[in-house]
């Protein structure tokens, strides 16, 4: 056989198998499909929702009425949420009892004012008398608004008496408002107003007369004037 012709046989066996070398782009194909797989990033922490406390918690009377129960009560607040008190009536009427629930935090207490010659027969009336407290009224009437806003949500002028005596500040008259104390309503609501903390020597109407929250006479009665008691009745109830 002729040399040429072997060498060149040799050659061609050669190439046939060295490996065809890779392009950069096909072996970092390669590389992809061998290495391990990365694993998805980590889904972020659904968040926990803290439900608020309902406004209908704090609502006057809520579920609450005149033949409510000590247990029923102790039962929705907790029972070492419940104190006896005694107060002192008007004009010496005399001392009456209530129950009071969470009595030592200003904010959620309410007054529940008992028979004082029958601590078992049906609540008289809930109050409140705490110039922060949660309590209202499902229109919004709560203690510790001016009188200004007072007139407001009543969307008529409103009456009271003077200052300085046992019923001083009492709400007389709504003038038909929105408050008003209907005849056919099975709620009474009592309301009773003070001097604003802070208003120093503000010119306030006092004494055994009535007055009204539109008198020219008093322009800082608005302000300075709050809601200092709210009270809730049955009196169509009591009357059965």
């Amino acid at each position: 056989m002729n040399r040429w012709v072997l060498a060149v046989g040799l050659a061609a066996a050669l190439g046939a198998c060295t490996p065809t070398p890779q392009s950069p782009s096909t072996a970092a194909k390669h590389d992809d499909t061998t290495s391990s797989p990365v694993p998805p990033p980590a889904a972020s922490p659904t968040p926990i929702e803290v439900p608020a406390t309902p406004a209908e918690t704090w609502l006057l009377p809520g579920d609450i009425g005149p033949l409510t129960t000590r247990l029923q009560l102790e039962t929705r607040f907790g029972k070492a949420n419940m104190r006896e008190e005694t107060f002192d009536g008007a004009e010496g009427i005399g001392s009456y009892p209530a129950l009071v629930v969470f009595p030592d935090d200003p904010r959620k207490r309410l007054e529940l004012v008992l028979d004082a010659n029958d601590p078992d027969a049906p609540i008289r009336e809930l109050r409140v008398a705490s110039a922060d407290s949660l309590w209202h009224d499902a229109s919004g009437l709560r203690t510790g608004m001016t009188l200004a806003e007072l007139a407001a949500l009543n969307d008529a002028p409103v009456s009271f008496y003077g200052l300085d005596w046992d019923y001083g500040g009492t709400v007389q008259d709504w003038h038909g408002g929105k408050l008003a104390n209907a005849v056919d309503n099975p709620l009474f609501h009592r309301v009773t107003l003070s001097a604003r903390a802070g208003a120093g020597d503000a010119a306030l109407p006092s004494g055994d007369t009535v007055f009204r929250s539109d008198d020219g006479k008093w322009p800082g009665i608005g302000k300075d004037l709050v809601v200092a008691e709210l009270g809730i009745s049955w009196p169509n109830d009591g009357d059965e």
